[in-house]
């Protein structure tokens, strides 16, 4: 990766980071206070509704994705023409998109109650809330959501994230202070949509300033438009399989279960949540230099490049997923208490998905910056369909533990074999032995986390502390040094080792 490109990657990386720091502090302190002042069939509300407006989004179609690869090479190439008309389809689009969302929100409006087992909060009105989260959702449709591709496009989503990181801050700290002084649900939730707004009012006003020279003018020609159609038409089946992952566990859950046991599921998630959170900001910064990369190179140069990041990228990874099962019931038990959590063998359960839905990442980064979504359209389609029969099928067996293990073996053997395939069968198919090449080495890491998760476990079993927070900081500094110990020994003689140690060398010279 040039000079250039890591910097603006680093640069995307770190105030990403800073973003999703305050991303997560906030609304866990917001959760917080909720759980401890109105109850934990409030918080399960909230994930309902959220998981419920995910499904809708489905109108989306993927839209954003394929105009954002669209425009890395007239960006490259400086053709402003061409940025104009993509910009004027985005914004047509886009109003389009909003209101089928609003029109479809407000037909299934009448219907929401039968997503919830059991009783509502009896100061909660369930439509006019779900009102309020329909109007957050599309609000940046009708807006200038469409104007935040040109700084993804540019490289430039540290711009995005400090714009998200000053109305986080601000609206966090008015909602928590909302539900102290008033109690009040309605007033928590009313602070969502004008947040979207000023975003979005803040970013229109940014991109006009920074590119004066984009407008909404013109027209793209039959031939671009096919090809956008078949981005997206591939965009389609990838987001069928994000939403089913994503939001049906939720409603699965709401539907057999209920509010509350939503709610002792989302705390728990709420941490895998947070911790996918960074990763994708990392995801978010190199999709674009990637792009470039390809655009550029050839295929050897980064098939090299993709064995430097896909080891990184693992890497986190693994030292995460040590992090989380030796540390998720000492923190859960000093958030919640111990009659809100779960067993140990809910807890394998959740470190499972978490190591499983993140390993194999660096496939997506690279179908994203190839632009592949076409040829692996039914893989998250049959992963959703798996998904969703096993899911409704073990959670009327065994209930919680159903949900994660359908999840874990649609991810496991449908995703990622089939996306593997895909791209060392695409764009990595003059790469000889390429696909169990990589299988054989995702294996080796497997294997050592699976080792270093053990023996970290087994150290930090022996720590007894009468303080839960005092357990946490042992726990925590064991899972820092215990594991950088293992991962050394496992991993000094790799060439993609020493690849890693020389970029991390360039990027703190810089």
């Amino acid at each position: 990766m040039s000079e250039s490109r890591t910097k603006s990657a680093s640069r995307s990386i770190i105030w990403g980071i800073i973003n999703k720091v305050i991303a997560i502090i906030l609304p866990f302190a917001t959760r917080t206070v909720m759980i401890y002042v109105m109850g934990m069939e409030y918080v399960g509300l909230g994930s309902l509704f959220s998981s419920v407006l995910q499904v809708l989004s489905f109108a989306e179609l993927g839209i954003g994705s394929a105009l954002v690869f669209s425009m890395y090479k007239p960006m490259a190439e400086n053709d402003d023409k061409k940025i104009c008309q993509l910009l004027n389809f985005y914004r047509k689009t886009y109003r389009i998109i909003g209101s089928v969302i609003f029109g479809v929100g407000i037909i299934i409006m009448p219907f929401i109650k039968l997503l919830i087992k059991g009783d509502v909060p009896a100061d909660i009105n369930i439509y006019i809330l779900f009102g309020i989260y329909l109007l957050n959702n599309v609000i940046g449709y009708f807006m200038y959501a469409y104007k935040q591709s040109l700084l993804t496009a540019s490289q430039r989503v540290d711009i995005v994230s400090k714009i998200a990181m000053i109305l986080q801050l601000i609206s966090g700290i008015v909602q928590i202070v909302l539900m102290v002084t008033t109690k009040n649900y309605y007033m928590y939730a009313v602070i969502l949509p004008l947040t979207t707004l000023f975003n979005n009012i803040l970013v229109g006003f940014v991109t006009d300033k920074m590119f004066p020279q984009y407008k909404c003018t013109g027209d793209l020609d039959k031939h671009e438009l096919n090809d956008i159609k078949v981005k997206v038409g591939g965009m389609v089946f990838q987001k069928i399989g994000g939403i089913v992952l994503s939001s049906v566990d939720t409603l699965v859950i709401s539907s057999f279960l209920g509010l509350t046991q939503l709610a002792l599921y989302q705390n728990y998630y709420y941490i895998f949540t947070a911790l996918n959170g960074f990763f994708a900001v990392i995801q978010q910064a190199m999709i674009p230099s990637i792009g470039n990369e390809i655009a550029l190179n050839d295929v050897k140069t980064n098939y090299k490049e993709f064995k430097k990041f896909n080891f990184i990228y693992v890497l986190i990874v693994s030292w995460c997923t040590v992090f989380l099962m030796c540390l998720y019931q000492p923190f859960m038990q000093l958030w919640v208490g111990k009659k809100n959590m779960f067993g140990i063998d809910m807890v394998l359960l959740f470190v499972a998905y978490f190591f499983v839905f993140k390993w194999c990442d660096m496939l997506y980064i690279y179908q994203d910056a190839c632009g592949l979504w076409w040829d692996t359209r039914f893989v998250p389609f049959i992963a959703s369909l798996v998904n969703l029969v096993v899911n409704i099928s073990l959670v009327k067996l065994i209930g919680l533990p159903g949900i994660l293990i359908s999840t874990i073996v649609s991810i496991a053997f449908i995703y990622d074999i089939g996306y593997a395939r895909v791209i060392f069968n695409t764009y990595f198919k003059r790469v000889r032995h390429g696909l169990s090449r990589f299988w054989k080495r995702q294996f080796f890491y497997f294997v050592s986390t699976a080792i270093v998760v053990v023996i970290t476990y087994f150290i930090c079993s022996f720590i007894k502390m009468n303080s839960s927070l005092l357990t946490l900081i042992i726990n925590a500094i064991i899972c820092a040094v215990v594991p950088a110990i293992c991962f050394i020994v496992f991993y000094c003689w790799l060439p993609e080792f020493k690849g890693a140690l020389e970029l991390v060398r360039r990027i703190i010279k810089r």
